[in-house]
This record gives C-alpha cells, sequence and structure tokens, in this order.
C-alpha cells in the first residue's frame, strides 16, 4: 500500500515540480550573434546606438541620434571607428539610416528584423533584449519582458539609459522587434520596426548601396585606462593648480580635462567637506580630512570614462551683462525712482569650431563636440544660452612637438578665427598635460598605437 501511494504522490506531484523547474534561459548566445552588428553612433551632439541591417553596410538608428550631423561616425565592438553618411531619414517616425563603407562590414552577418507575417508574436509578456552603448558604457545588454504594446511602441522592463537610443529590441530568436529610444519614468520604451522594414522592402537599399563613405580608421579612444595607483599616487602628492588647465581665448573660457584634473578635484572636494564638517565639531582637521579622502579603486577602470585615457578641452562661452542691463547700470538710481534695475545676463560667444596644430600640422580629434550649454548665476537671472564645445584628443598627441597652436571660430563669423593662441613645448598648459600622463622621470605611462 505504501508503494502505491508513493507512486501516486509521484505521477501527482512530480510534472509540476519539473513545470517549476523550467531552465533559465541563456542569453549569452543572443549576445555574442548580435554584439558584432551592433554599434555606437558619434555626432558632434553627443553619441546614441544603432545595428547593421544589410550586408552593404546600412544602419538602422534613431532620427534624433544623427539628426543632420555633421560630424558622423561609428563605431563596432571590435574597436574599429568609421566615418558615415545618411542615406534616409523617417523624422515622423524617428528612425534613420546611415551606410558605412561596404569593405567595413565584411563578415558581419546584419541582424534580421522581424517579418510581417510574424508580427501577432509580440505580445505583452514575451521576454525581450536590448542592446546598446550608453554614455558610460559600450555594447550593454539588459533584459526584461513587455509590459505593454501599441500600434507604434513597445514598452517594457528591460533598461534602458541615455545613448541606447538606436539599439535593437531583440526577441529570443534574435530577431529585430523594436528600436530602444526612450525611457519613460522606470519604463522603457521601443519603436516598433514597421518603418524601417518598409524602407528595408523599398529601393531606398538599392539607390543608396553606391554610397560608399571613406574606409580609413578614425581616431577612437583606447580600450585601456589611466592606470589607478599613478592616478592615486599624482593625486595624494603633487598639488592641484586649476590654473594650468584653464585659459581664456577671446569670448571663450577653455579646460584641458585629464583624468588627474578629475581625481585632484574630486579629492579637494572631499578635503573641503571634511574639513568643513571637523570644524563644524571643533576638531583637529588635518590628520581626519585626509582619511576621509578615498581613493580611486580598480573598479574605476570599468565604470564611465573617468579614467579614459583622453585630453578633453571643455570649451565654454563667456557670460556678461546683456546690452539692456548695462544700459540700466549705468542709469543713477535717483532717476529709476527708487526701483532697482533688474540686471539679466547672457552669453558673449557662440562656438562653432576648435581646431589644434602641432608644429604646423592640423591634429584630427577623436570626437568634435557641439552641444548647448545653459548659463547660472546665483545673483543675477541668466536669460540666454548657447553653443559650447568638448573636443576630444589621445594624449599622446601632446607628448611630442615644440609649437601648439589653438583655434577657436565663433559662429556669429563662421569665416574667420575667433582666437588663435600659441602654446610652446614648455608653457604651463602642454607641460601639465604631458605631466598627467608621465611617471616621475617623465617615463610616458601610454604607449604609442
Amino acid at each position: 500500500m505504501k508503494s502505491l501511494a508513493l507512486c501516486a504522490a509521484l505521477i501527482l506531484f512530480v510534472p509540476q515540480w519539473a513545470s517549476s523547474q523550467v531552465a533559465v534561459h541563456d542569453y549569452s548566445k543572443i549576445y555574442e550573434d548580435a554584439s558584432p552588428a551592433i554599434v555606437t553612433v558619434h555626432t558632434e551632439s553627443g553619441s546614441g546606438s544603432g545595428f547593421l541591417v544589410t550586408p552593404l553596410g546600412h544602419i538602422a538608428t534613431n532620427f534624433h541620434v544623427v539628426g543632420r550631423a555633421n560630424y558622423l561616425a561609428v563605431q563596432f565592438s571590435d574597436g574599429r571607428k568609421v566615418g558615415a553618411q545618411i542615406v534616409a531619414t523617417y523624422e515622423a517616425g524617428d528612425m534613420a539610416l546611415i551606410k558605412v563603407n561596404s569593405s567595413v562590414v565584411k563578415g558581419i552577418r546584419p541582424l534580421d528584423v522581424l517579418p510581417e507575417d510574424r508580427e501577432s508574436s509580440v505580445k505583452v509578456g514575451i521576454p525581450v533584449v536590448a542592446i546598446g552603448s550608453p554614455e558610460v558604457q559600450d555594447f550593454v545588454m539588459t533584459q526584461g519582458i513587455l509590459s505593454k504594446t501599441t500600434p507604434t511602441t513597445l514598452f517594457g522592463d528591460f533598461v534602458l539609459q541615455p545613448g541606447d537610443s538606436g539599439g535593437p529590441l531583440l526577441n529570443l530568436a534574435g530577431e529585430v522587434i523594436g528600436m530602444n529610444t526612450f525611457i519613460d519614468g522606470t519604463i522603457a520604451g521601443a519603436l516598433r520596426i514597421e518603418p524601417l522594414r518598409d524602407a528595408l522592402n523599398s529601393e531606398t537599399v538599392i539607390v543608396t548601396a553606391d554610397v560608399e563613405p571613406s574606409a580609413d580608421l578614425l581616431p577612437a579612444i583606447r580600450a585601456d585606462r589611466y592606470p589607478v595607483d599613478l592616478l592615486n599616487a599624482k593625486v595624494a602628492y603633487e598639488p592641484i593648480n586649476v590654473a594650468a588647465y584653464q585659459f581664456k581665448a577671446g569670448d571663450f573660457q577653455v579646460t584641458a580635462v585629464t583624468p588627474v584634473l578629475i581625481g585632484k578635484v574630486q579629492m579637494a572636494s572631499d578635503r573641503q567637506r571634511a574639513k568643513n564638517q571637523f570644524t563644524r565639531r571643533s576638531r583637529n582637521v588635518d590628520t581626519a580630512s585626509q582619511s576621509l579622502a578615498a581613493p580611486f579603486f580598480a573598479w574605476h577602470a570599468t565604470a564611465g570614462d573617468t579614467l579614459a585615457l583622453t585630453v578633453k578641452f571643455d570649451i565654454r562661452p563667456l557670460s556678461g551683462l546683456n546690452t539692456r542691463s548695462v544700459v540700466s547700470k549705468s542709469v543713477p538710481h535717483f532717476l529709476t525712482f527708487g526701483k532697482a534695475g533688474k540686471f539679466d545676463m547672457e552669453f558673449k560667444g557662440e562656438f562653432l569650431q576648435f581646431r589644434l596644430y602641432r608644429d604646423g600640422e592640423l591634429v584630427q580629434p577623436i570626437t568634435p563636440g557641439r552641444r548647448l550649454v545653459s548659463g547660472s548665476s546665483e545673483t543675477k537671472r541668466f536669460v540666454d544660452q548657447a553653443y559650447g564645445g568638448l573636443y576630444v584628443y589621445d594624449p599622446m598627441e601632446f607628448m611630442n612637438g615644440d609649437k601648439f597652436r589653438i583655434e577657436i571660430v565663433d559662429a556669429r563669423k563662421p569665416e574667420e578665427v575667433h582666437k588663435s593662441l600659441e602654446f610652446n613645448s614648455d608653457s604651463l598648459l602642454i607641460r601639465q598635460i604631458r605631466s598627467d600622463f608621465s611617471y616621475p622621470q617623465t617615463i610616458v605611462v601610454i604607449d604609442a598605437h
């Protein structure tokens, strides 16, 4: 009887137990198969994501990623970075097709777009995978399920961050069912792929097949990072001199940003906070504040771009009182009948272009950046915004050479050089950059690749 009871129990409960032990899906194969076809899209306004859709070099992305970019390049997961060209746009659907030289994608399998006759398989509850290049990382995959679908949009709990726009949303078969586009609170959103499918089935691909941008490799940020031990030593033992990194160029303020400057500024902020804390408690400040300043840890090398081997020139327009406020300020107080004038601030420049020459030769940046900046003032109202710049260079460009020239072009007079500055190898700026990327005794810590 006991044997019969045991058999009955096994018959009743083993199937239920087995069904609860369903194997978790292995997403690694989806990533391995798809990642060679996924790219980071670079423009002067920032970066986004995209994915290869034809063996001819057509890449799909969001229209808002590329806009009408003057500078357009894509970088593959193997590190290669090449120029690209916009060949088709669908602005209403926020999609675009760009193209690279067909020789660049030789051997890379384009992603499959979900066929129209299987659209019904895209429904709430199905597992999905999103891959893209958020601003702080490259080629990141997240997974989730679809939470809601509409005729044009897919919502889900897969994680998206700024920079993921334009990347693919895949089903478990590795087929593209959507284009990652936005975040709505904690819910991610992707556009349905129908406009892209229509473009691929039209004459667009045939008509643009002969568009062949240059296949030459462009400068790219290196995969290796600034040595953490060296950075901690420099931050701990070298005094900070912000003036060595900054200079004025006409109506613009320029700062050369390096990992060492970032580290020293962070350390100075930590120490100042510690001093304030211990001053309030009436304790000894010096020794305690030293212990509260946290070093950079090894994980910083893989998190964000703090330790990227780059020199970034941050160009910001200077500000001042606008014309009306200048006039108001000059009016005697008694003529205002007791009402103080309201003084408004505005930018004095409108950045367009930054050029760097070494010994008379133009140095190509890794990325030329141009984006809107907004002003701030604690005492006056800011009524303006203007373009600033962020140009990224490889440090090796500064490790040799005798004369450097920097030119800035203002958008108000694009045919002229707004300001030109000369820096010799013994200038404060060049010496500081070389020191930041050198060991003591001027041994360079990075190799020329």
